[in-house]
């Protein structure tokens, strides 16, 4: 178990989404890091950092996170951390449309597709955010 990159810092001022983990079928829990570490924005600009799943290779994402928004003017560094289990002993999740960068603040618990991303959604006519995403994947054992 391992604390791995899984998207690079970099300064990014427009939406976007980045495939971060393939066939992960075998990670029974997770924590995960958002790092902000300049927000070159106005008070009004937003990022909203989503981690996604798919079951269908790619098809249809759903979100299973949502970070809390980080405004434009935040003072950084700004660090938001995440933990998500599939086996969670939690009540399971109602029926549901997928959800695509929809998902209210918080974490979705229970099973997830297999393929995993990153999407994120900066809105705002000035903005300019400098974040990257780190996680620690507990894979079950005997598993690759």
């Amino acid at each position: 178990m391992s604390f791995e990159a899984l998207l690079g810092s970099a300064t990014r001022t427009a939406s976007g989404n980045a495939l971060v983990v393939r066939n992960v079928s075998s990670v029974v829990a997770a924590t995960f890091l958002l790092a902000v570490t300049d927000a070159q924005a106005a008070g009004a600009d937003t990022l909203d950092l989503y981690l996604q799943s798919s079951l269908d290779g790619g098809t249809t994402w759903d979100d299973f996170v949502h970070f809390t928004q980080v405004l434009g003017n935040a003072v950084e560094p700004i660090k938001h951390i995440a933990t998500w289990t599939a086996l969670s002993g939690l009540p399971e999740s109602e029926m549901h449309v997928p959800a695509d960068k929809t998902l209210a603040a918080g974490v979705l618990q229970g099973l997830v597709g297999n393929d995993w991303r990153v999407a994120w959604v900066i809105v705002g006519g000035t903005a300019s955010f400098t974040f990257s995403l780190s996680g620690r994947l507990l894979r079950h054992q005997g598993r690759s």
